[in-house]
């Protein structure tokens, strides 16, 4: 219920709607005033005076309170009240003929019509032709003539009120008064033009032009642009070129706020791993430059046990598309990463670790080429290599159990066994429905939409999720169908280079219908060459040497539970 509801509660409660013309309520008043002042002097109500503590002047507190406040108990205006005060009484003479607001309106007329016999109805404090009950029920400042904001050629104002005249509510040096005495308008920037933003554009040019006024990095300025105001709140405050530092850190440290400055990785197979700076820092750090953004999969490709960093790294001024489920649509200059390492010991991994290789996949011209770098022993750089290597490993688990294998980097010329489809060599890891998830404390599909890196996307909630296969909550068959798809599907599935050389008996794609997958169909065969080492027959048959054990189970119990 506002005020005015609240008032016109009172009078509704009370019956006492003075609804006489105002001489008749004056007339009234004096009569009763009369009657109550020839009461007031009997001994009975003497004695009742000296027996009960009571309100004289009906504002709502005690004479006793009052006495003890040293305020006036005879004055229903003292002390003075908020505007949202209602202790009243609305029956005291005293009080109702009293004028609180000093607005020339009696208390009891105010209850009478409704309105707040605390805020003045008539008064304008600041002189900005908005009363002052208007500017807090609006929530603007009553005692600041600048507040609301006025367009251009407002003239709604009180010139004669100080407050007012001795503003500035176009904040170009000269005050109203002086405005209004030289038939200027003061609400217009006579120096040149109020720029709201501090872009170093006047608002009234970029009205003209269609750019926004509040906007200090529109219109789009090219590196070196510097007309902009630093002192402006609004332009300091912004980020004119996107690279994640405000443009007033960017003066601080004599950088340029309208360059994205940030380092770019280099879309190009050059001889040496750090030249095509992906990693800021010492390179066995693996610490990314904040153009390159580390993602995660929900289940990941089990290449022998070993650890994976993936980045993604776009061109400047660039995005990816959303299509779907699958892979977006990623720009030309593209780069994908995925180094794999192992650590020392599991259990402690500031023990360090062995970095073997960084394999990347670079777009250009619409078509994606990948190229292999090997790390050297020392690990201080790793090296542009399209051979085959065999690098022996050992490493402590999670368990304490020590393992040794011999790691195989597969030949350049293999990656397209697993990165084709129909003849074109295509990403494999990064599908929407593989990223739709949180990862170090941020679901991975919001980041990169929050960054500016990926458009078309909706909701989250609304893209669909492949599931994690080492979570038991989620059904054996879907936790069973995601192992697959990770680490099967890109040869089995439509143009996949088994389909493609040896028809299409498989399509172990997670969305795929159970049906149209004939897993059930070549259940034997599955398990079979899981379970196998023999050379050429092993799945996956590249990128591995030695049996997954958990993912295999989890296959065989799968399988098992069809029959």
């Amino acid at each position: 219920m506002d005020r005015k509801e609240t008032h016109k509660g009172i009078a509704d409660s009370y019956s006492f709607e003075l609804r006489l013309k105002r001489p008749l309520n004056v007339f009234f008043l004096a009569v009763l005033f009369i009657i109550a002042g020839i009461g007031s002097c009997t001994t009975e109500r003497s004695s009742l005076v000296e027996d009960y503590d009571i309100d004289t002047d009906g504002d709502g507190i005690l004479d006793s309170q009052e006495v003890a406040d040293g305020s006036n108990k005879n004055n229903p205006c003292d002390p003075i009240q908020n505007a949202d005060y209602n202790s009243y009484d609305p029956l005291n003479l005293l009080w109702g003929g009293a004028d609180c607001d000093n607005d020339g309106i009696l208390n009891a007329e105010e209850i009478s019509n409704a309105t707040n016999p605390y805020i003045n109805d008539i008064l304008d404090s600041d002189g900005d032709g908005i009363l002052d009950a208007q500017e807090i029920e609006d929530g603007t400042d009553k005692d600041n003539p600048c507040d609301p904001f006025q367009d251009e050629g407002y003239s709604g104002y009180d010139p004669a009120n100080p407050a007012w005249a001795a503003a500035d509510c176009d904040n170009d040096g000269i005050v109203n008064g002086e405005e209004f005495a030289e038939s200027t308008d003061p609400y217009f920037d006579q120096i040149g033009g109020t720029d709201s933003d501090g872009d170093g554009i006047k608002d009234d040019v970029e009205i003209a032009e269609g750019t926004d006024m509040n906007d200090p990095c529109d219109p789009i300025q090219l590196p070196g642009y510097g007309a902009f105001d630093p002192s402006n709140p609004n332009w300091a405050g912004a980020d004119c070129d996107s690279d994640g530092i405000l443009n007033i850190d960017e003066i601080a440290v004599e950088s340029d706020p309208y360059y994205d400055d940030r380092i770019y990785p280099i879309p190009e197979f050059l001889p040496a791993l750090s030249e095509l700076q992906l990693f800021d820092g010492s390179l066995s750090d693996l610490k990314l430059y904040a153009t390159v953004h580390e993602y995660e999969m929900s289940t990941p490709l089990f290449t022998d046990y070993s650890y994976k960093l993936r980045t993604v790294s776009l061109p400047r001024n660039s995005q990816m598309v959303y299509n779907g489920g699958g892979l977006p649509l990623f720009p030309d200059n593209t780069i994908l990463t995925k180094t794999f390492y192992y650590l020392f010991d599991e259990r402690d991994p500031s023990l360090g670790k062995k970095i073997i290789e960084t394999r990347i996949l670079i777009k250009t011209n619409g078509v994606w080429t990948a190229g292999n770098y090997i790390w050297n022993d020392s690990q201080t750089e790793a090296h542009l290599d399209g051979g085959a290597h065999a690098i022996p490993i050992s490493w402590v688990d999670a368990a304490g159990n020590t393992n040794n294998i011999n790691y195989l980097v597969p030949p350049n010329n293999l990656c397209f066994q697993c990165h084709a489809y129909y003849g074109n060599t295509m990403p494999v890891g990064p599908k929407a429905r593989a990223m739709n998830f949180v990862h170090n404390g941020q679901n991975q599909l919001q980041y990169f939409i929050d960054k500016g890196l990926l458009q078309g996307a909706p909701d989250v909630s609304q893209i669909p999720t492949m599931p994690d296969w080492t979570d038991i909550s989620v059904s054996l068959e879907d936790r069973s169908r995601a192992y697959l798809d990770v680490n099967c599907a890109h040869c089995h599935q439509p143009g996949g280079s088994y389909n493609v050389n040896f028809g299409d008996k498989f399509d172990l794609r997670y969305e795929t219908s159970f049906a149209e997958s004939k897993i059930y169909e070549e259940r034997v065969a599955i398990q079979d060459r899981m379970n196998t080492q023999i050379s050429n027959y092993f799945m996956p048959l590249i990128g591995t040497t030695v049996i997954h054990t958990e993912g295999v189970a989890m296959i065989n119990q799968y399988i098992d539970s069809l029959d």
